[in-house]
């Protein structure tokens, strides 16, 4: 019985080759800033003595499960991320449906409705920063003048009022991303569905919970995600706000972290700090994924 030779297996270099630039910047900018700052929150060291750090194992990380200010920031950063996920969500959703019908000026609209995701935050910050303003403010003023409050309110130096403040401004300038991935998949709800509803005598709000609801359910996951993972890791848009004031009521982790190294020039405590904010975002990036693999296998 005679067996012909194996032939090695030639290794097709090309798209290796073609590759090899995009991974070493990968590693240079992603991969490798990641591993510094993990490493550091193993060192006790400062800005100012950045190369005599001394290595001290785990000791930021015990410090940082005591610590009072990390919990706080832990707890803000869910409430925002809650407050801002549903109001942004509901916006979106009610923007969605209206432009999802056919009126006249319905492009206009749309154009008009995404302009608040295109504005830069620090620009959308100084807006709502005047708007807010307690003596100047517009809607101070109108809230007065409806009866609403008796005298105006200063928003942005309330512990109870600047995490509202910041919700609002959230909602606002990201409502548009919202909107726009809820108005694509309201679009591929079959008419049929509403039809046959109609037929069996289903109305407006029957229809809405047992037609749109169940046709975005697999488009409601991944932005519920990417708003949470967007609210997690948010430091331009509430540092030029509160910078977390007062009173830390919007010290998120982001911004504890952006505090610790470079106000009270904690270096390796703010490492610790990120790498536990680093580890929550891989955390619901997996789930983010995961919906994403769940989504297009179900369509």
């Amino acid at each position: 019985m005679s067996t012909k030779p194996q032939t090695a297996r030639r290794i097709d270099w090309l798209p290796i080759l073609l590759l090899l630039p995009v991974g070493v910047v990968l590693v240079l900018i992603l991969i490798w800033p990641i591993v510094q700052g993990i490493s550091l929150s193993f060192f006790n060291t400062r800005i100012l003595n950045y190369s005599q750090g001394k290595f001290i194992g785990i000791a930021n990380y015990n410090f940082l499960l005591q610590d009072e200010n990390f919990w706080n920031s832990l707890r803000v950063t869910a409430i925002y991320g809650a407050l801002s996920m549903s109001l942004t969500y509901l916006l979106g959703l009610g923007f969605a449906l209206l432009l999802n019908r056919n009126f006249i000026l319905r492009g206009f609209l749309r154009t008009i409705f995404i302009l608040p995701w295109a504005i830069p935050e620090v620009v959308a910050v100084l807006i709502f920063m005047w708007m807010l303003d307690p003596q100047f403010g517009v809607l101070n003023y109108l809230m007065v003048k409806a009866g609403f409050i008796d005298r105006p309110l200063a928003w942005l130096t309330q512990s109870s009022l600047a995490m509202p403040a910041l919700v609002m401004l959230t909602a606002w300038q990201q409502f548009p991303l919202a909107m726009l991935i809820l108005l694509a998949g309201l679009q591929t709800i079959p008419r049929e569905q509403y039809e046959a509803a109609m037929v069996d005598g289903a109305g407006p709000i029957s229809r809405f919970f047992h037609v749109t609801l169940p046709g975005l359910r697999p488009v409601n996951v991944i932005l519920i995600l990417l708003l949470i993972l967007n609210s997690f890791r948010r430091v331009t848009m509430i540092y030029a706000m509160t910078r977390g004031g007062p009173a830390r009521s919007t010290e998120t982790l982001s911004i504890l972290t952006y505090n610790t190294a470079f106000e009270y020039q904690k270096i390796g405590y703010a490492a610790a700090v990120g790498t536990a904010l680093l580890i929550i975002l891989l955390i619901f990036s997996l789930i983010y994924f995961r919906a994403i693999i769940r989504s297009r296998s179900a369509a």
